[in-house]
């Protein structure tokens, strides 16, 4: 049984890395929108679907926590997290080319982060996504 538990941890955490992935591709999606002057449809298209990658990422690893009772102190980063990218998306909802400069801060702080806990906690998954992404 435990055999079976550790296995199914395993998977739940490489789905979570392969999400950050896509969170990570759609960050390039946005700063490249950003930096090359594409519009503001654009910024806001980038945004908007990068918001919901981190929204879907975040309750994912929330569900995971829930699960593998882990303290409290990771619920009040991730409450923190959350309460952002849901000012966030209203800024995006009114169509503010700032809440996409402020989501773009956010992503890479998170990103950053993410790069961190994953070589401390899982190397391997970190070794088999090498790509340098922030500096």
């Amino acid at each position: 049984m435990r055999r079976r538990k550790r296995s199914r941890g395993n998977a739940e955490a490489e789905m979570l890395e392969k999400e950050r992935f896509g969170i990570e591709h759609q960050y390039i999606e946005l700063d490249d929108a950003i930096l090359h002057g594409h519009g503001t449809a654009r910024i806001l298209e980038a945004a908007q679907t990068l918001l919901q990658f981190l929204l879907s990422h975040l309750t994912h690893e929330e569900q995971l926590r829930k699960q593998i009772s882990f303290p409290d102190d990771p619920h009040a980063t991730w409450k923190k997290s959350m309460a952002e990218l849901l000012q966030i998306e209203a800024g995006l909802g009114q169509r503010e080319v700032y809440a996409a400069l402020r989501l773009r801060s956010f992503c890479r702080g998170w990103i950053h982060r993410q790069k961190m806990w994953t070589s401390i906690f899982h190397p391997t998954l970190a070794s088999d996504n090498k790509r340098a992404l922030l500096p």
